[in-house]
């Protein structure tokens, strides 16, 4: 093997290595967090808004596909803009990318 040929392969090794650990970093979940007590509603498991306030002065995004099949359908069956008693509930998931989008991992409910 040419000293061209060792080059090459190094390189391409820690190239290989380089995108794993990249990949690695970039899959690593947010820090935990937990918001409420406050009024969620949700259109679909993925699009949820979690209300604080009254009027809310502070709305966070929540995915909910994370949880129960049970909270799940209790979310988007109950837990919508068209019913007249609001759910509420505190939510404890991971942050995504931003303080105010929260992955749920788990959901308590107050009513």
């Amino acid at each position: 093997m040419t000293g061209t040929d060792f080059m090459i392969r190094t390189f391409g090794l820690l190239s290989g290595v380089l995108l794993l650990s990249t990949t690695a970093i970039a899959q690593q979940p947010g820090p935990t967090t937990s918001a409420g007590p406050g009024r969620i509603i949700c259109k679909n498991a993925a699009s949820c808004e979690l209300g604080l306030g009254t009027p809310p002065k502070l709305k966070y995004t929540i995915n909910a596909t994370a949880l129960s099949d049970a909270d799940k359908e209790r979310l988007t069956k109950t837990c919508t803009a068209a019913q007249k008693a609001p759910c509420v509930a505190t939510v404890q998931g991971t942050e995504m990318g931003d303080a105010m989008k929260i992955k749920a991992t788990k959901i308590t409910f107050y009513n």
